[in-house]
């Protein structure tokens, strides 16, 4: 399936204002990773975003609800935790925060829930992980970025057990990126069948 074509469907055309090859390199530079292709075309399509008044997407070229920034502060927070094995029972231990060999932090969502990018060493290619804050668990979903999302927005269990959420149809969509003075404004993605 193709998940970005997916979310097009649910979100609508996009309307970000991109991002330059540059600065992705300078992010992916400080990580020390290459982030997937997958949430790099979703963050230039569609940044900053809410989706579903539940989720938010940061854009790493804007001042206001900038990734970069997003992921430095989440990061740093985290650190200061002290998690142990109990708090990643699908972990075979307790995995760091940040690049290139920890979970890089990518979104949260207004239940209190933070969405990870994890480079899984073992199987090779990339998962997400979710923090659930009432849980105080990490829960892994191999798979990209792209199907987590629509998978989350189509209401499955995307983020822990009994987790799926009834959202809207049509999607309830805020585009974050507003004129000084101004208030985002909601609009509504297309009908879903």
């Amino acid at each position: 399936m193709d998940y970005l074509a997916e979310l097009q469907g649910i979100i609508g055309p996009p309307c970000g204002p991109g991002v330059s090859p540059g600065v992705w390199s300078q992010l992916e530079r400080e990580l020390g990773i290459v982030l997937p292709e997958d949430i790099k075309t979703i963050v230039e399509r569609y940044s900053p975003m809410r989706l579903g008044r539940a989720i938010n997407l940061a854009n790493p070229e804007t001042a206001t609800y900038n990734f970069g920034s997003h992921i430095r502060s989440t990061v740093a927070a985290y650190r200061e935790c002290s998690f142990s094995l109990a708090n990643f029972p699908d972990f075979p231990g307790v995995i760091g925060f940040g690049g290139p060999d920890g979970l890089i932090p990518v979104s949260g969502t207004a239940h209190g829930e933070e969405v990870f990018l994890y480079r899984d060493p073992v199987a090779q290619r990339w998962q997400i992980v979710i923090f659930v804050g009432d849980d105080l668990e990490f829960y892994r979903y191999d798979m990209g970025f792209a199907e987590w999302l629509y998978r989350y927005l189509m209401g499955e269990d995307m983020a822990g057990p009994n987790s799926g959420q009834d959202f809207p149809n049509p999607l309830p969509v805020t585009d974050l990126l507003v004129p000084e003075g101004s208030v985002p404004v909601e609009r509504f993605g297309p009908l879903r069948p």
